[in-house]
């Protein structure tokens, strides 16, 4: 059966579709590979509109966001905010991990609205995948472990999310300072800022590689480096994992996507988005 309905992935929705489960009474969900083995899982680019926190506890797996491709493994932690696209390149969905899913109207007084967008790993273009020490590993796992026993009391939940997330803090900070980034991997940073920010309305590479006082032709070896495409390969790539999101998950007519992402012409985008996957927007929005 064709199904052709759009998934805005909304915290209820996701919970219903992918980990087939109902809300809980509170906006705050703990799943591990039990729950993710009964779906299909999502083999297309999406976004959601909730927080994810995911520790992994054996295998591998690959993960895209954005321009960034991830290698996980056995003590990883992945970590996205809300409107993020991202696309599970390899993952077999029953891999032993636990996952936090919350919003952020969890969060009740004392805390400050919009106090989650303060953490820097929550931004789009920050470090998604950060690779735990054992001492971090396992100090984070009691933690996860302490939430799981007290997630039906939101006061006490709550507060025990707060703690996870202040622990996460100081180790992205950790690594941030301890990681002196080289010459090569500073640009790559402000490379991908600028092509987040600019990705709709500037396509031409001389655009990039000018803003950082580049030639376009040093700009690309250097992301060849660090992540093993070219600017015109980045930003392509980016625009073609949100133009899956939006046909998956909105119902956004084409033409309207077409002029979302930056065409000119409907045909333009047709014949870019047909070349990189094979099929048209119109086919790649059918199929299940």
């Amino acid at each position: 059966m064709i199904e052709n309905t759009p998934k805005e992935f909304e915290y209820q929705q996701y919970l219903r579709e992918i980990l087939i489960r109902n809300e809980p009474q509170i906006p705050l969900y703990i799943a591990n590979q039990n729950d993710f083995e009964k779906s299909d899982g999502i083999n297309y680019p999406y976004r959601s509109n909730f927080y994810v926190l995911g520790l992994l506890h054996e295998s591998n797996c690959k993960l895209q966001i954005g321009i960034d491709t991830y290698s996980l493994k056995r003590k990883s932690l992945t970590i996205v905010g809300p409107g993020i696209v991202r696309n599970w390149i390899s993952n077999n969905w029953d891999m032993k991990n636990t996952t936090i899913f919350f919003k952020e109207s969890l969060f009740k007084k004392p805390f400050y609205d919009n106090f989650l967008l303060d953490y820097d790993f929550f931004k789009v273009g920050a470090n998604h995948v950060i690779e735990l020490t054992d001492k971090d590993y396992s100090n984070l796992n009691k933690l996860l472990e302490t939430l799981e026993k007290f997630k039906a009391d939101q006061n006490i939940a709550t507060g025990i999310l707060f703690s996870i997330l202040e622990f996460i803090d100081l180790i992205y900070i950790e690594n941030s300072t301890n990681h002196l980034l080289s010459r090569n991997e500073e640009i790559t940073r402000k490379f991908r800022d600028l092509l987040t920010k600019n990705y709709r309305t500037q396509k031409s590479v001389s655009f990039y590689a000018d803003n950082l006082n580049l030639s376009s032709k040093h700009l690309s070896e250097v992301l060849k480096g660090t992540v093993g495409k070219t600017v015109k390969q980045s930003i392509e790539e980016l625009i073609l994992i949100e133009s899956q999101s939006l046909l998956k998950q909105t119902s956004m007519e084409i033409k309207e996507i077409t002029y979302w992402l930056g065409f000119e012409d409907a045909s333009y985008f047709t014949k870019f988005f047909k070349k990189k996957t094979g099929l048209t927007p119109s086919n790649y929005r059918l199929i299940g």
